[in-house]
Formats: C-alpha cells, sequence, structure tokens
C-alpha cells in the first residue's frame, strides 16, 4: 500500500463500513514518540537556502525521509524546520515507524 520507506507502510489498515453498506480502509494513526528520545546522528544548522528534503538527504541519504526529521524536532508542520536560519536541528539516526531502517 506504501512505499517500504514512508512514515505509514509499518501502520496496520482498519476497516469502517458505512451505514449504507461501502467499506472504507484507513490507516492507523501514527503515535511519534517526543523528540528527546530520537538517537543523535547529527546537527544541522539551518540557513537562509536550506530546504528540509535536502538537508534530509545529507543527513539520511533519502529526500522522502523527511517526516524523521520533523519527529526527532517535535514539529507538526515540517515546513516550520526551515523558516528561521540559525535554528538547530537534531538529525536522527534513520528509523521507519516500526524500527530501525
Amino acid at each position: 500500500m506504501f512505499d517500504e520507506r514512508s512514515r505509514y507502510a509499518h501502520l496496520s489498515t482498519r476497516e469502517l463500513e458505512t451505514a449504507d453498506g461501502r467499506k472504507i480502509v484507513y490507516v492507523r494513526r501514527r503515535l511519534i514518540p517526543p523528540g528527546a528520545s530520537y538517537l543523535e546522528a547529527a546537527r544541522h544548522t539551518v540557513t537562509d537556502s536550506d530546504r528540509l528534503d535536502l538537508i534530509t538527504y545529507r543527513g539520511l541519504g533519502v529526500p522522502t525521509a523527511f517526516w524523521q526529521v520533523a519527529d526527532a524536532n517535535s514539529a507538526m508542520h515540517p515546513e516550520t524546520l526551515t523558516e528561521q536560519a540559525g535554528e538547530l536541528l537534531v538529525i536522527p539516526l534513520p528509523r521507519h515507524a516500526g524500527g530501525d531502517l
């Protein structure tokens, strides 16, 4: 259903049957550990020209794993991580929702 590196890849699905008999399949909620619980691989100081996908590529080797940096920095909205130059970001050890990559 999802790419192996997706934050949703290892979550189970549920099914909801509506009153008219339609079945809706959905992914269960992803519970995010507190940012402080992530193991730190590196730190990155944000510059004016930084993009989160490029930071993630340099730090984790996968630009689409931006959500790991967002989770490790307790960011609800990933785009806020690069709004302020000088901000210090934690680059976590790579992982997926079910454990290590």
